[in-house]
């Protein structure tokens, strides 16, 4: 009797050992897991060149080729995951507006090539003392949106006859690298390099070139 009496207590203590180990391991395996969030905005400027063969030909039989600086403004978020992944998702947008293309000259004030795109980012983190290097990439999709006017004056109501606005999405990855400087544990300083590989209809999105992030980050 004895012996089936401990059995049976035994059999009703059973499952909620089961359940109390599991929850152990659930929230040994979130502190394992799951080691915080990061976000913030991001600066940024860089250099596009690349001459597309669809672009206009101007009056004087030149083909248009924007390439110039670019200038622009976006955001990331991060979960950091186990020891050095973090993944997320961001976004931003680049212009290059005439005045810095080479061919203003044959370009007329207005005129802009202008890049849209938000994706799904992974990186591989390495968190020293006080820097934080990473590499990794983005993947997504986004849009390319090309304004050229070669007569007439973005301040006047003038009708223009000569004047191309081009809309083209693409599909595109997106390498890079950097480092976060922690100035306390919850704000750091983040410097990006990386280089857009935009496609459309397997070929190349062009202009394309690199870009230089400067922005802030805040962790938890």
């Amino acid at each position: 009797m004895r012996a089936r009496a401990l059995f049976f207590i035994l059999l009703l203590l059973f499952p909620a050992w089961l359940v109390a180990r599991d929850k152990t391991e659930t929230d040994s395996l979130k502190t394992k897991v799951f080691q915080g969030f990061s976000g913030g905005m991001m600066f940024h400027t860089g250099y596009l060149f690349g001459h597309d063969k669809q672009a206009p030909i101007t009056p004087a039989g030149r083909s248009v080729s924007p390439q110039g600086a670019a200038f622009g403004l976006g955001g990331a978020l991060r979960v950091h995951l186990w020891k050095h992944l973090r993944t997320g998702f961001e976004g931003y947008v680049s212009t290059m507006p005439n005045g810095v293309m080479d061919n203003r000259d044959m370009l007329k004030a207005g005129s802009f090539v202008r890049v849209g795109c938000g994706g799904v980012l992974a990186d591989a983190c390495w968190r020293l003392e006080k820097a934080w290097p990473y590499i990794g990439a983005t993947m997504g999709g986004g849009a390319m949106r090309s304004l050229y006017m070669l007569d007439g004056d973005e301040r006047t109501w003038d009708k223009q006859t000569d004047t191309y606005f081009h809309r083209q999405s693409f599909f595109y990855v997106t390498p890079y690298v950097g480092c976060d400087y922690c100035l306390t544990p919850k704000v750091h300083i983040t410097f990006r390099f990386d280089w857009m590989l935009a496609i459309h209809n397997s070929e190349l999105v062009l202009p394309t070139g690199p870009r230089l992030y400067f922005g802030f980050m805040f962790c938890h």
